[in-house]
């Protein structure tokens, strides 16, 4: 019967190890930086204090890997394990970050994009609600508003000022980028859609 003989690594094993940590660490040190480097352009609109210093540490710990991994390559140095760890740290933000913005996006295409338009005379009353609670503020003779929402209606009123009752007063509202409601009335109008 033959046994099983365990051998212990020999130092030319060692060198192939310690050899082959630096190129890994590098490698892995420009991938990440490729991926911040892609991942810049959809977080830009951000432009968050936070947001900038998470992709200056991001791209410091790519460079300070491929550095590190190249000094380490040098015969007698022994940068390659924190060459590998800062490649390591690099990759871990970039894979965080982009796992980020797919979790965001995939949130965002659930929200309704809502615009309400508005037009009569000057210093008209409007009235919006929609999932939360109904604000009225005074609009111009062309007033509009923006939002996104969960929720599945919208409401507009607007009321003329008492010295124009009676002009004609429109509204419209536009859900997810199409114009589902168009009414005119004289001195008030409501516009209401309920997509649900």
């Amino acid at each position: 019967m033959n046994e099983a003989t365990i051998s212990e690594p020999t130092a030319q094993d060692e060198h192939a190890r310690s050899s082959r940590m630096p190129t890994v660490a590098i490698w892995l040190s420009a991938a990440a930086l490729v991926l911040c480097a892609l991942l810049v352009v959809p977080y830009r609109a951000l432009a968050s204090l936070a947001i900038v210093s998470v992709f200056v540490l991001a791209a410091a710990a790519g460079i300070t890997g491929i550095v590190l991994g190249l000094r380490a390559r040098r015969p007698g140095s022994a940068r390659g394990g924190w060459a590998l760890v800062c490649a390591l740290v690099s990759l871990l933000i970039g894979v965080v970050l982009a796992i980020i913005f797919v979790v965001g996006m995939i949130s965002a295409t659930s929200l309704n994009k809502v615009e309400l338009r508005g037009q009569g005379p000057e210093g008209m009353s409007a009235t919006m609600d929609h999932d939360t609670t109904p604000r009225t503020e005074t609009w111009p003779a062309e007033g509009w508003a923006k939002f996104n929402t969960k929720g599945s209606w919208a409401e507009l009123t607007l009321e003329a000022p008492e010295d124009a009752v009676s002009q004609s007063v429109s509204c419209q509202i536009i859900w997810n980028g199409e114009v589902v409601i168009d009414e005119t009335s004289i001195g008030t109008v409501t516009c209401r859609y309920d997509a649900g």
